[in-house]
């Protein structure tokens, strides 16, 4: 297992610098901080990673956004000490992320979107057609606000496009 690390540097005050590792080095990981808003866009050749977040300085963000550039999305999971939660986009012809799971102290439940650690999952994309596999195009997750508070100075996220 390799690794690759690279921190995102921050300009002034207290806005969050993270270091990233991915377990695979061909991922690249880009992180962004603009308006209020932390962006970590996500390139992974292989389609199935892991990158670990660990908070260097500042505070943890008001607002996260993963893009993942995958060609499809059939698991995420946000893993922290607290929780974990889990979500899959449907692969078929309709784009839908109603399976969302949560567990925490031992307990595994399902989300619905008013739940506080429901995340949002968009595809991105200039066409009016979001057919998966995607070309050109990525997911947009907004990490709930409740995960990133909870999660402490670190957590990770971990992704497949399709299952093998």
């Amino acid at each position: 297992m390799s690794c690759a690390s690279q921190p995102a540097n921050a300009q002034s005050g207290d806005e969050p610098v993270f270091t990233a590792t991915t377990k695979n080095q061909d991922d690249q990981i880009n992180i962004k901080y603009e308006n209020g808003v932390t962006t970590f866009e996500i390139h992974s050749p292989t389609g199935i990673g892991t990158a670990k977040f660990d908070l260097e300085s500042g505070s943890m963000p008001q607002k996260l956004i993963l893009r993942l550039h995958l060609e499809g999305l059939e698991g995420l999971r946000l893993v922290s000490s607290q929780a974990t939660i889990t979500a899959s986009a449907s692969s078929s012809d309709a784009f839908n992320t109603t399976d969302q799971r949560v567990m925490a102290s031992g307990n595994e439940y399902s989300l619905t979107p008013i739940d506080p650690l429901w995340m949002k999952i968009e595809i991105i994309s200039g066409q009016t057609n979001k057919k998966i596999p995607l070309e050109d195009r990525y997911f947009e997750i907004m990490v709930p606000k409740e995960f990133i508070h909870s999660a402490g100075n670190s957590f990770e996220v971990q992704w497949i496009d399709f299952f093998r």
